[in-house]
C-alpha cells in the first residue's frame, strides 16, 4: 500500500508538457519585449532624422529669405535666369556683397585669379583638373573679369570634357549665358557623372568683339594645365587639341557626391565663409531663380534638398526633404 504522503511527493514539480509550455510562454514574452523595444528605437531614430532635416531646412530657408527681404538689389543671377549661387547688395556696406552658395567637393580652381586674360573671344580656353570625388556635376562656373561687351556680344558658354593629355571627349555643354562682370558666372549643363582620380577639362568660350571683352581671370598653374584653340562661339567639337600653357583659369564645378557633407555657406563682404548647415546633413540642388519683373525691386525663388547623412550605410532611416520658397526685396 502507498502512503498518501508518498503519492503527494510523486505529484510535485513540472511535467515535460508543462515545462515546454512555460518555456514557450517565456520565449513569446521575450520576443514581444524585444520587438517592442526595437520598434521604439527605430521610431526614435526615424523621428530624430525627420526632426533634424526639418529644423535645419526651415532655419536655412528663413535665413535666406530674410536676407533677401533686407537686400537692396540682386547682382546674380540676373532677371529671368537661375543659378547655384546668389549675390546680393545689402544696406550695410561692410556686409556687401552677401553671397550664398553650396560648399562641397570642388572640381577646379575656385579662387580669384591674379591675372586677366586677353583676346579670349572665339577661343576655347580649357583647364584640366583631377577629380577628388565621385559624383555628379550639373553647373560649371567661371570668373569673368571687369569688362563685358554690350549686347549681343555679352554671351558665354562652358563645356566639360574628359581626357588626360587633351580634351578628348565632350561630356556636356551649356547654352549661351548673359555674362556679368567681376562675378562668378554660372553655366548649367545636363548632369555629368565624374569619377574620382580621372582628369576632366573645364572649357570657356565667349563672343566678345574686343580683346578685353568677356575675359576670365587666371593664375600660374602647372606645365600644360591649360590649352586653347580658335573656335567660333556657339559650337563645341567632340574632341580637340590646341596650344598648351602654364596657367590655371578661375573655373570650377561643384561635385554632388552621395554621403558627402554639402553645406550652404555665406560670405558677407570681405568676411570669411560661414557654413549655415552642419556636417550631419547634406544639402544638394541649391538653386536661386531670379523672377524679378520690370518696375519691381526683385524677387528670388529658392529651392534646395536636405538629406540626412548615413556614411557607414547603417540600418537607419534615410530621410530627405525639398524646401522651396520665395522672397521679395523691400520696396
Amino acid at each position: 500500500m502507498i502512503k498518501l504522503s508518498q503519492a503527494k511527493d510523486r505529484q510535485s514539480g513540472f511535467t515535460l508538457i508543462e515545462l515546454l509550455l512555460y518555456v514557450a510562454l517565456v520565449g513569446m514574452l521575450l520576443t514581444s519585449l524585444t520587438y517592442f523595444f526595437g520598434t521604439m528605437v527605430d521610431s526614435r531614430v526615424k523621428d530624430q532624422s525627420i526632426l533634424e532635416v526639418n529644423e535645419q531646412g526651415t532655419v536655412l530657408m528663413d535665413y535666406l529669405t530674410q536676407t533677401i527681404r533686407n537686400a537692396t538689389s540682386i547682382t546674380s543671377p540676373t532677371a529671368g535666369l537661375s543659378g547655384p549661387s546668389l549675390t546680393l547688395v545689402v544696406p550695410t556696406g561692410g556686409l556687401s556683397p552677401t553671397i550664398f552658395n553650396l560648399n562641397g567637393t570642388t572640381l577646379g580652381y575656385s579662387t580669384t585669379g591674379t591675372t586677366l586674360d586677353t583676346a579670349g573671344s572665339n577661343f576655347m580656353n580649357a583647364t584640366k583638373f583631377v577629380a577628388s570625388a565621385t559624383g555628379t556635376v550639373s553647373t560649371l562656373n567661371a570668373l569673368v573679369g571687369p569688362t563685358v561687351a554690350a549686347s549681343p556680344n555679352n554671351k558665354g558658354q562652358m563645356a566639360i570634357y574628359s581626357g588626360t593629355a587633351s580634351p578628348t571627349t565632350l561630356l556636356a555643354s551649356s547654352a549661351s549665358t548673359t555674362l556679368i562682370a567681376n562675378v562668378w558666372n554660372d553655366f548649367n549643363i545636363t548632369p555629368v557623372n565624374i569619377t574620382s582620380g580621372q582628369t576632366y577639362w573645364l572649357v570657356y568660350n565667349t563672343n566678345g568683339l574686343a580683346s578685353a571683352d568677356n575675359d576670365l581671370l587666371y593664375h600660374t598653374g602647372t606645365a600644360g594645365q591649360t590649352m586653347f584653340l580658335a573656335q567660333t562661339f556657339g559650337s563645341w567639337p567632340a574632341s580637340w587639341t590646341g596650344t598648351a600653357q602654364t596657367a590655371e583659369f578661375s573655373m570650377y564645378a561643384m561635385v554632388d557626391a552621395a554621403n558627402t557633407p554639402g553645406t550652404v555657406q555665406v560670405k558677407e563682404g570681405a568676411g570669411a565663409l560661414v557654413s549655415l548647415t552642419n556636417n550631419k546633413l547634406r544639402v544638394s540642388g541649391l538653386v536661386f531663380n531670379n523672377l524679378t519683373r520690370p518696375a519691381t525691386p526683385g524677387i528670388v525663388q529658392i529651392s534646395f534638398t536636405v538629406w540626412r547623412l548615413n556614411p557607414n550605410n547603417r540600418n537607419e532611416y534615410d530621410y530627405a526633404k525639398t524646401f522651396t520658397s520665395s522672397a521679395e526685396l523691400a520696396w
